[in-house]
């Protein structure tokens, strides 16, 4: 590692600079002190010169001790001159021999004369740098005789001042050396286990997590250490476990049945599985995208473009191939992620060829069956008409019999007619809606007018066409949605044993969709059985012996038409609480 960007260089560095700004600042407080200590100094010498020039002025001028004291006070340290001067200001002796003699009449000089006491004046010299002026009076008791002056600058002073800067720099380099070795020192010591923990990382990162920092301290580097190692510990079982599940996902991705492809968002394959690839015919190929897996042989409906564009959470598809052999794929696909950012899509599917085939031979058989006795039982039913017309020469227990063959003619065709009407609505994306703006009320009441021939006395039938007076009007198909409740009707009486029979309808607004309920107190309906209620032919008699009449259609040819609609079906109840079959129309 490039030693400046160390921890030891950067603390060494930053603990010189604290030391330098500390130093810094005390040296500035130690100079400024220094300084007011010299100026104080000089006005006790200009005290004490104006002492000695009073003994040359007084009783007597002494020229000489004058000029003296003069050339006595330029060797003091930082003055740069010094002068007598008498009671108007002339000068008596001056540092500058030029300036004996002349009266100063300046405004340092008139000021200093007419002070009482030192007077320390500050001015600008010539070369722009500080200079001071310092006087004091010469007074013989209360006579003032005369004023002694002295003067230094800014460069005498640091003249004066160069010994204590130079000790207090050499201060300043010895204490900042040391400062750096120490931090340095410090830092080494603090971090001589970062290497190790570095290295452990490394080895950690690589899936080695059986790596441990020995490493025993009671500061934060052994919390840090201890902290690592239990990471470590903590990774290993978790990787382990990690590993475990993936083998048991990939042995179930294998081996799956399913065709089982992951795409990414554009339709790019990250993931397939053999079945897939068997499925595909693509064994011996490697395609990166499922459109190129598809391509040229099967058509998908809808388009992959299409599913990928689009924004369903889940979409079934189909894939066909028709060369050299009839071969449909049947499944969804699983929009992963958010729905405005998707992560990617999973498809899943399966061979339903045979499904397939099975539903088309299925429906045409449904449809050629119930068209081919739709003719024989009208004739039969024609000819019953005839008979009842010459009921006058039949006798008692032949009239009896023709009733009864009447009846179940009737039940007959009714079952006819309702396998007719189903073979056309056998899955919701075949039923061809002729939607309407249509008020519910008047389509419930139509239904119960269909079936008003089961709605007999024993039956309780409650239903308020004025509580769909504030429902909006739903934009349906109003045939096939009075089919669906009447279908609903009938099974609510049909398989309801008890003596008293309650149906209730109602119908409310939930959110954007039209609810639509039938409850019955029937005898409930227990709850393995529920999901499998709305499949073709399948009725709930544990003990069916075929006397409750009808093919089981009922609620699948229900569930087609809801969903056609864009709704969805559903039931509630529960063994001996009744039943309650309600479905949704979006709105």
């Amino acid at each position: 590692m490039n030693p400046l960007r160390s921890i030891s260089f950067k603390l060494s560095v930053l603990t010189s600079l604290c030391v330098l700004a500390v130093i810094g600042l005390m040296a500035r407080r130690i100079f400024s002190g220094i300084e007011e200590g010299l100026i104080g100094e000089m006005k006790v010498r200009a005290q004490f010169f104006a002492r000695q020039s009073r003994e040359a002025i007084f009783p007597k001028r002494d020229a000489f001790s004058l000029h003296f004291n003069v050339e006595e006070m330029l060797k003091e340290r930082a003055v740069t001159y010094a002068a007598v001067l008498d009671k108007g200001g002339k000068t008596l002796s001056h540092s500058d021999p030029k300036l004996i003699g002349v009266v100063l009449t300046d405004p340092f000089s008139r000021k200093a004369l007419a002070s009482s006491e030192i007077e320390l004046q500050r001015f600008r010299g010539p070369d722009g740098r500080l200079g001071y002026d310092l006087s004091a009076p010469i007074s013989v008791g209360s006579r003032r005789v005369g004023t002694a002056r002295i003067g230094f600058n800014e460069s005498s002073l640091d003249a004066a001042l160069g010994g204590p800067r130079r000790d207090i720099i050499a201060v300043t380099a010895a204490a900042t050396a040391l400062a750096v070795l120490l931090t340095v020192t410090i830092a080494g010591w603090i971090t001589r286990p970062l290497p190790m923990l570095a290295a452990a990382a490394r080895e950690a990162g690589k899936g080695n997590f059986g790596v441990r920092v020995d490493w025993d301290s009671a500061d934060e580097i052994g919390t840090l250490s201890r902290a690592f190692n239990e990471m470590a510990s903590a990774n290993a079982t978790l990787f382990r476990r990690l590993g475990e599940e993936r083998e048991k996902l990939a042995g179930i991705f294998d081996a799956t049945k399913e065709g089982i492809v992951l795409c990414d968002a554009a339709g790019r394959i990250a993931l397939i599985n053999p079945s897939a690839r068997a499925l595909l015919g693509r064994q011996e190929r490697s395609d990166d995208a499922l459109q190129r897996a598809l391509e040229p042989e099967h058509k998908s409906t809808p388009e992959i473009r299409d599913i990928l564009e689009g924004r369903a959470r889940i979409t079934p598809f189909q894939f066909e191939r028709r060369e050299p052999k009839l071969l449909i794929l049947s499944g969804v696909a699983d929009r992963l992620g958010d729905e405005d950012n998707p992560a990617g899509f999973l498809f899943i599917f399966h061979d339903a060829t045979l499904e397939k085939r099975g539903e088309t031979l299925a429906r045409s058989f449904l449809s050629l069956v119930t068209h081919k006795l739709r003719t024989p039982l009208a004739v039969a039913l024609g000819f019953l008409e005839v008979m009842r017309g010459e009921s006058a020469n039949l006798t008692p227990n032949q009239s009896k019999a023709l009733a009864t063959v009447e009846k179940e003619n009737e039940k007959l065709r009714r079952l006819v007619e309702k396998l007719i009407t189903f073979s056309a609505a056998q899955s919701p994306e075949n039923i061809v809606l002729e939607r309407a703006d249509n008020s519910l009320a008047e389509v419930i009441d139509q239904a119960i007018r269909t079936m008003s021939a089961i709605l007999d006395d024993s039956v309780d039938l409650k239903w308020d066409p004025a509580v769909c007076s504030g429902l909006p009007k739903a934009r349906i198909d109003p045939l096939l949605i009075k089919e669906v409740l009447a279908n609903l009707i009938e099974n609510a009486v049909k398989f309801n044993r008890a003596p008293r029979k309650l149906v209730e309808i109602a119908a409310v607004k939930e959110g954007d969709s039209l609810r639509v309920s039938v409850r019955d107190n029937g005898p409930g309906i227990p709850g393995e059985e529920q999901g499998r209620l709305f499949r073709k032919f399948y009725q709930i008699d544990e003990h069916f012996t075929g006397q409750i009449p009808g093919f089981g259609l009922g609620l699948a040819f229900a569930k087609n038409v809801v969903e056609a609609h864009g709704g969805a079906v559903g039931l509630r109840g529960a063994p001996g609480q009744g039943s309650e079959f309600y479905f949704t129309l979006p709105l």
